[in-house]
């Protein structure tokens, strides 16, 4: 979906906004869902990101997630926003693909649809991402350098620590995975973890809006100071944990942690999860006000 400002004239600087796993393109625009049972608070400036964005004068584009929204299979006749993404993750790794992938090489005919738009500035192009909407926006960064700027809207974490920690039995007795099988990509982990891909986007701008913990933090920081470009990289928390004495400081986590005491030790507070307009919106006025 293509939200234009009013009165537009010559070129601006376009936003490719990728939702989060319970949310839609419909939302992000701020109109109800393709069926009721998936709508959204569309009218709540916390949910319409991409609608926040065309106010600002930029092209907003608004895409689905891989098997949510419209993409998704039979959800809107019973489990509503609750998305089977497992199904499809399982199907595509079969084929030797992977949620992610195959999202991020939806995402990119998209990102390249904007670049031929005479109305949209290709050397203005930012890619905003909420929650889930981080990692298809990662890969973006990765393979498009083109790409001017990034909103990273969740939390930054270490993947495979999440994975090693996140371990204590549930109450079958049986020790959960950390995160669903859509952010299973093979041989990923051998190789890279969040931050080490998201400091490869240095020295482009980049905005985090939730947080984390500051050991990962430092190592993005490090990237962009040796780039050459430490004020093109803004790190905001959570308002529980903007008092660095109230943040958890370490190198190391504990193994054996439930959601909840993960989330805690990482300077995380769900609650309070959302698309951060009051970060966002007067960075994205800086960055492209030329």
């Amino acid at each position: 979906m293509v939200l234009k400002p009013n009165n537009l004239k010559g070129s601006v600087p376009g936003i490719l906004c990728i939702p989060g796993s319970g949310r839609t393109k419909e939302g992000l625009v701020g109109e109800p869902a393709v069926c009721s049972n998936l709508s959204e608070d569309y009218a709540d400036p916390k949910v319409s990101m991409a609608l926040n964005m065309v106010k600002e004068g930029y092209v907003a584009v608004a895409v689905d997630n891989a098997a949510a929204g419209e993409a998704s299979d039979i959800e809107c006749f019973g489990r509503g926003q609750d998305y089977d993404y497992d199904v499809v993750s399982r199907v595509l790794l079969e084929l030797g693909w992977s949620w992610l992938g195959y999202t991020s090489y939806l995402d990119m005919q998209v990102l390249e649809w904007m670049k031929e738009q005479s109305y949209i500035r290709k050397d203005r192009i930012v890619v905003s991402g909420f929650s889930l909407g981080t990692e298809p926006m990662m890969v973006l960064g990765v393979l498009d350098k083109s790409i001017y700027a990034f909103v990273y809207n969740d939390f930054l974490c270490q993947t495979q620590e999440r994975a090693i920690v996140m371990t204590k039995p549930n109450s079958a007795g049986r020790r959960p995975f950390p995160n669903s099988i859509r952010h299973l990509i093979p041989e990923y982990w051998k190789y890279f973890n969040f931050p080490d891909v998201v400091a490869s986007l240095a020295p482009r701008p980049i905005i985090f809006t939730e947080g984390g913990l500051d050991r990962d933090f430092r190592l993005v920081q490090s990237a962009y100071s040796v780039c050459g470009a430490s004020e093109n990289v803004e790190f905001h928390h959570y308002a529980k944990y903007v008092d660095p004495k109230l943040r958890n400081d370490v190198e190391h986590l504990p193994e054996g942690l439930d959601a909840n005491t993960y989330f805690g030790l990482v300077n995380v507070d769900p609650p309070s999860h959302y698309f951060k307009n009051e970060w966002v919106i007067p960075w994205l006025r800086e960055i492209l006000k030329e």
